[in-house]
């Protein structure tokens, strides 16, 4: 039986809580991503935990030795065409991707099967009984599984249908009345990061920058400086992979404009930058998973303390 609403927040607690049990004993990390504002689900929180707790289990079997599991949640609409066995909508999909080295292109098509799993269990960790359970339990709950293979690494994608009525709450995600209007520009690595939080940022007026990596974004800033249109406040990722993150383009961005007004995001709230960002020349700090209340009160504390002083 279904246990009902489901909220971003309580997935976002699950997928961290189903995490240390099933790598307690072993070398390899985990991280989680969490998006802001996360559709409701209709799910039973027990059975999808499990879901997360086998794919866990198998990445991990996928690394004897080390290596990080990255597990993600995000909002996706789906299209026609999009490439999963599912109808257009909007779901909530799940990522778990480790750093193996891959599946056989041959087995990949056959790992959902019970008589396969089974029988190649002894032989191919990461492919175990619990992908049959994953996919079943998925299933009946409306929702898919796919899995994406290569020498460095698998990747699954679950997804899960969002409720028709988006949150628990819906006074509270739309009734709060207060609209801070104005430019700002985001810097993170993650695309369904960055169009969760256009989307909010938009929705209350606001125009909105995009960038990637910390070079795109400091060049951006330059350029709508140099249009005469600058941005009011800046929100950057701290760590972004293979680039520059956000405490360089902060640097950079302050040797531009000593005036700049630049808040740290990070789902590592522990992290010294996090922890001490003033010292590290941002105005303030967000952890992420945060809700729509969450980023208007920086935006709002931010360019405040602009304005007085």
């Amino acid at each position: 039986m279904l246990s009902g609403g489901f909220s971003g927040e309580n997935l976002g607690k699950l997928l961290r809580e189903s995490v240390p049990l099933v790598l307690s004993g072993s070398s390899v990390r985990s991280e989680v991503f969490v998006a802001p504002e996360l559709w409701l689900i209709e799910v039973d929180g027990g059975q999808i935990g499990q879901v997360i707790r086998n794919l866990v289990l198998n990445a991990r079997e996928a690394m004897p030795k080390e290596g990080i599991i990255t597990l993600r949640a995000g909002n996706v609409v789906l299209g026609q065409g999009a490439g999963v066995m599912l109808p257009p909508g909007d779901y909530v999909q799940i990522e778990v991707a480790d750093q193996g080295t891959g599946i056989p292109p041959e087995v990949l098509p056959k790992i959902f099967d019970p008589y396969f799993s089974t029988k190649m269990r002894g032989t191919d960790k990461g492919m175990g009984l619990g992908l049959t359970i994953c996919h079943s339990v998925v299933k009946k709950h409306g929702g898919a599984i796919t899995v994406g293979s290569s020498p460095a690494g698998t990747t699954f994608h679950v997804y899960l249908p969002a409720s028709p009525r988006r949150s628990l709450d819906a006074k509270s995600s739309q009734g709060d009345n207060r609209l801070w209007r104005g430019r700002v520009l985001i810097m993170d690595d993650e695309p369904a990061m960055r169009t969760v939080m256009a989307r909010m940022l938009e929705q209350m007026g606001c125009e909105v920058g995009l960038a990637a990596d910390g070079e795109s974004a400091t060049e951006l800033y330059r350029k709508a400086r140099q249009d005469g249109r600058p941005f009011h406040v800046v929100i950057l990722d701290l760590t972004v992979r293979g680039a520059m993150g956000g405490k360089e383009a902060a640097r950079a961005v302050l040797a531009s404009d000593s005036s700049a007004r630049i808040v740290v995001m990070s789902g590592h709230s522990e992290d010294e930058v996090m922890r001490d960002y003033l010292q590290y020349g941002f105005k303030g700090a967000l952890a992420k998973p945060f809700d729509r209340a969450a980023l208007i009160a920086i935006l709002e504390r931010v360019s405040a303390e602009a304005t007085n002083h």
